[in-house]
């Protein structure tokens, strides 16, 4: 029998295999299972020998706070919802980065799901609650209504970010894609490119839009005056590959292709520079200048050195925590449309 029986460091007996609750710290250390779950909460009404004491009994029993339970308890865990659409897009993946650091660094714990299927979204984002999610940021595709009706009714709040915003009772958090696009046209305007373009994915996303919006408006009184021409370009997926074949497509023709083109995000100008580059023999800056939007990392490196629209991730995941925790906290606040600055980086693709 004396091999169902293991000792602690301090003499404590516990059964092999046995679950160690509350109970059994409570005890071993001479308090009430209430004063356990202060202590492990670190709670400050606790003095420092009695958090000790039970701490320390607590890890010698190998007890662990149920975060299940307690969050069933209190209607509400310490899990924060990131919706977002796979792991491909480099700006995401190094916003996510950004955002699950601050997260953890506020007290909660990161619940990644993805909503590549778009039609899957409202499911998924209902499948959230049964984890009691204390809040929630979206930051691929559109909630419909009826999933905000549902969140709004529980006082879960969600945080929208870089989307459209079309969720009634949701915060939204874009950068400021519209001086992106003005600056993008500032500086082309300002190389002396005649023949600009603007180029997205097909179908296009929300800031890829309202970017390229603000670029055409900005560039408007130069086109009215027939100094510059101006093309519409489509690539059929927001990546390099996506890039890549529309720089083949567009710039093969020298004497009508355009000479300055903007690109809805970085990832998509890295893969049109190559094809300009490697497949077709231009010049950048000279027979082509580029410039990109977002910063990513390698937009940074040598090989590409690509002008750009700078959106910080860091910020853009502090102002998204930084809002969740204040509406957790039950602050009065009223929706609003945040806006992040952006900054324009130039290198040497103009």
């Amino acid at each position: 029998m004396s091999g169902d029986r293991q000792k602690s460091g301090n003499g404590v007996e516990k059964k092999a295999h046995q679950v160690v609750t509350s109970a059994d710290v409570a005890r071993e250390a001479g308090v009430s299972r209430s004063t356990v779950s202060r202590c492990m909460a670190d709670d400050e009404r606790i003095s420092e020998a009695t958090r000790k004491r039970v701490q320390e009994t607590a890890a010698q029993l190998g007890y662990h706070v149920n975060k299940i339970a307690s969050s069933m308890n209190r209607r509400k865990s310490d899990l924060i919802g990131l919706v977002t659409s796979g792991l491909t897009d480099p700006f995401r993946i190094e916003f996510l980065d950004c955002l699950i650091s601050q997260i953890q660094q506020s007290g909660y714990r990161p619940l990644v799901i993805d909503v590549s299927d778009p039609d899957q979204m409202g499911i998924s984002m209902l499948n959230l609650l049964q984890y009691q999610v204390a809040g929630v940021v979206v930051t691929s595709g559109s909630p419909s209504p009826e999933v905000g009706t549902h969140y709004l009714k529980r006082n879960v709040p969600v945080v929208l970010v870089n989307r459209a915003g079309r969720l009634e009772g949701a915060d939204v958090i874009n950068c400021d894609n519209v001086h992106g696009g003005e600056l993008a046209a500032d500086m082309l305007l300002k190389s002396g490119k005649k023949r600009l373009g603007f180029l997205n994915v097909r179908g296009g996303t929300y800031s890829g839009n309202v970017r390229g919006e603000a670029f055409v408006s900005r560039i408007a009184p130069r086109l009215a005056d027939g100094e510059i021409s101006f093309t519409s370009l489509v690539c059929d997926s927001a990546d390099y590959d996506g890039g890549f074949h529309a720089g083949l497509k567009y710039l093969a023709d020298r004497e009508n292709a355009p000479d300055g083109i903007f690109c809805a995000k970085d990832h998509i100008a890295l893969g049109l520079m190559d094809a300009a580059r490697f497949e077709l023999g231009l010049k950048v800056p000279g027979d082509l200048a580029v410039i990109g939007f977002d910063d990513i990392a390698a937009a940074r490196q040598g090989a590409y050195q690509l002008t750009t629209v700078r959106q910080r991730a860091d910020q853009l995941a502090e102002m998204t925590v930084e809002r969740l925790r204040r509406r957790i906290g039950g602050d009065a606040l009223g929706d609003e449309r945040l806006v992040l600055p952006v900054e324009f980086i130039r290198r040497q693709t103009v």
